[in-house]
């Protein structure tokens, strides 16, 4: 048997303590959508390690993370997905996630955000790590104002 996606959407998180991550898919969770969600604080926007897997975070806005994604790699077949998200980062980095082989985390169309206008995904700026076929139709840029910011997510949210 295979469990049904359950979905995360349509909130308004605010990690303010212990920020590890907005949202933590391990131990063993899987079949998760989490989407259209305003994400604001927090070391790592999403978490899946410890057998997670199938987790797929999209349309969401991530506000002022260290790092969008801290993941393991996944087995053939079930792989976590990140897409269609805005991802304003404290850092330089995208995160940890799968780089290659059968488990590699499925990601594209995404807009980042550093203080630097730079970010690097799997060890290498997001140019060259999209010339070798990652991360297609995703960009990067230097931060929005917070006006910006919040726009985002009241229209995300429908406020």
């Amino acid at each position: 048997m295979i469990m049904k996606h359950r979905e995360i959407h349509h909130n308004f998180f605010i990690d303010n303590y212990s920020p590890q991550e907005d949202v933590d898919n391990d131990d063993g969770s899987a079949y998760y959508y989490t989407h259209d969600n305003f994400l604001v604080y927090g070391n790592n926007g999403e978490k899946s390690d410890f057998g997670g897997h199938d987790n797929y975070q999209y349309n969401n806005v991530y506000a002022y993370v260290g790092q969008g994604l801290s993941l393991m790699p996944q087995i053939k077949g079930f792989n976590n997905k990140f897409y269609n998200n805005r991802a304003i980062f404290t850092g330089t980095d995208v995160g940890k996630f799968g780089c290659s082989g059968d488990g590699k985390t499925i990601m594209h169309d995404n807009n980042y955000y550093t203080k630097t206008g730079n970010v690097t995904e799997c060890g290498k700026a997001l140019k060259e790590w999209q010339k070798a076929g990652n991360d297609p139709g995703s960009n990067v840029n230097t931060y929005p104002s917070d006006d910006e910011i919040i726009g985002w997510g009241k229209e995300l949210l429908g406020f």
